[in-house]
C-alpha cells in the first residue's frame, strides 16, 4: 500500500491546520455581531452569507487557474490575504460597508487556499486511498473548528475581540510560511484540445446532481454553525463554544477512526447513510434546549465527518489530472452556494418565524438531497467493494 504521510503531505496538513485556525476563529462572528455590534438575525445572515457568496464567485476562476498555473502559489497568496483581512477587522465598529468588504475578501482568500490545497491532496493521494487522504485533510481543518472558536471566545473574554483578530492573522502568516515546504507534483502533459473548461465540467449531468446534493448539505451546515449561536443565546446560554468543541471533536474522531470507511465499504453507501444522519440532526436542532447544544453538536460532527470526505471522493474519483481542480472547485462552490444563500435567506426566516423554523427548513432540504442522492447513479453502488487491508 502506498504511503500517505510523505514530508510534503504532512507540510500540507500543517499549513492547512494553521489556515484553519485563522478561518475558524471567525465562526464566532455571530456572537461578536450580537454582543458587540447589536446586530439582529437578518444582519447576521447577511454578514455571514456574503463570505460564501464571494467565494462562490471566485471559485470557478480559482478552479481553472489552479489547473493551469499550479496549486501552491494560490495556497500562499490566500493565506497572506486572510492575514491582512484579519488585521483589518480591528477597524470595524459597526455593521457597514467595511465589514461587508472584509467578509468578501475573506471569501476570496478562502477560495484560493482551500481549492488549491484540496486539489493538491488529490494529486498526491493514491487513487485507492483518496477518501482516506481527503478525510485526513479534513481533520486538519476540523480540529481547528473546535480549537479556534474555543480559543477565540476565551481570548475575547479576557483581552477583547481585537486580540482575536491578531491571533487569526498570526496563524494565517504561519500557514503562508508552511506552504513553502509543500512539493507540487509536476503536471502531466497538457493536451489543450482534450481539456474541458470549468463550465463544460459543471454542465455534465453527474456534476449537476452532485452539485445539488452538495448545495443542500451546505445550506444545513451554514444553518447549524451560524444560527445555533444566537438560538442558544436566546435560550439563556452565555457560552457557545461547547457546540464547536463537540462538533469538531466528533468529526475528527470519525475521520481518524473511520477515515478509510468510504474507500473500504463504498463511497456511495457511506454518503447515503451519513446524509440520513445529517438530516435527522438538523431537524432535531429545531427543538434545542440549553443542555442539548453539545450532544447535537457531536451528532452533527459525526454526520459531517463521514459525509463530506466520502461524497467529495465520490465527486472527484472520475476526474482526470487536468479536471481535478475544476471538480474540487465545483464541489466546494456548490457547498458555498448552499451555505451562503441559505445563511442569508434563513436570517430573514429567523427574524420573522424564529430560530426553530430555520432548522426545520434546513433539515427538509437535506432530506430532499438524500432522496436525490439515493435515487441517482452516484448513490447506487456499482459493485461490492472488498475491504482494503
Amino acid at each position: 500500500m502506498h504511503s500517505l504521510l510523505t514530508r510534503s503531505f504532512v507540510s500540507l496538513l500543517l499549513a492547512q491546520t494553521s489556515f484553519g485556525f485563522a478561518f475558524a476563529s471567525f465562526f464566532l462572528l455571530p456572537k461578536y455581531l450580537t454582543t458587540e455590534l447589536a446586530a439582529g438575525p437578518a444582519e447576521i445572515g447577511a454578514v455571514m452569507g456574503v463570505f460564501g457568496a464571494t467565494s462562490v464567485v471566485a471559485i470557478p476562476l480559482v478552479g481553472a487557474l489552479v489547473d493551469r498555473l499550479g496549486r501552491r502559489r494560490f495556497m500562499t497568496a490566500g493565506a497572506l490575504a486572510m492575514a491582512g483581512v484579519a488585521l483589518a477587522f480591528r477597524a470595524v465598529h459597526e455593521v457597514g460597508p467595511l465589514l461587508y468588504a472584509l467578509r468578501m475578501l475573506q471569501g476570496a482568500a478562502f477560495a484560493m487556499t482551500f481549492i488549491a490545497s484540496s486539489t493538491l491532496v488529490t494529486d498526491e493521494a493514491p487513487p485507492e486511498r483518496l477518501g482516506e487522504a481527503l478525510g485526513l485533510f479534513g481533520v486538519s481543518m476540523l480540529s481547528m473548528h473546535a480549537l479556534a472558536p474555543a480559543a477565540a471566545e476565551g481570548i475575547a473574554g479576557r483581552f477583547g475581540w481585537n486580540a482575536v483578530f491578531l491571533a487569526a492573522a498570526a496563524a494565517a502568516v504561519v500557514s503562508a510560511l508552511l506552504t513553502l515546504l509543500v512539493r507540487e507534483p509536476a503536471p502531466p502533459p497538457r493536451e489543450s484540445a482534450g481539456v474541458s473548461s470549468f463550465w463544460e465540467v459543471a454542465r455534465r449531468p453527474r456534476s449537476l446532481r452532485i452539485a445539488a446534493v452538495t448545495a443542500l448539505s451546505g445550506a444545513a451546515f451554514g444553518a447549524m454553525l451560524t444560527y445555533s449561536q444566537p438560538f442558544a443565546l436566546e435560550l439563556g446560554r452565555t457560552q457557545v463554544r461547547g457546540f464547536f468543541v463537540a462538533y469538531a471533536g466528533a468529526a475528527v474522531a470519525v475521520r481518524l477512526g473511520l477515515g478509510g470507511a468510504a474507500d473500504r465499504f463504498g463511497r456511495e453507501r457511506v454518503s447515503v447513510a451519513s446524509l440520513a444522519v445529517y438530516a435527522a440532526v438538523v431537524l432535531a436542532m429545531s427543538a434545542l434546549r440549553p443542555g442539548a447544544l453539545e450532544p447535537l453538536g457531536a451528532l452533527f460532527g459525526l454526520a459531517h465527518g463521514l459525509f463530506y470526505p466520502a461524497f467529495n471522493a465520490l465527486a472527484v474519483e472520475a476526474a482526470g489530472a487536468h479536471e481535478r481542480g475544476k471538480v474540487m472547485a465545483l464541489y466546494n462552490g456548490a457547498f458555498n452556494v448552499g451555505n451562503s444563500g441559505a445563511t442569508v435567506a434563513l436570517g430573514l426566516v429567523a427574524a420573522r418565524l424564529g430560530y426553530p423554523a430555520v432548522f426545520l427548513l434546513a433539515g427538509l432540504g437535506v432530506l430532499l438531497g438524500l432522496a436525490l442522492l439515493a435515487l441517482s447513479p452516484e448513490g447506487r453502488p456499482a459493485r461490492v467493494l472488498e475491504p482494503t487491508l
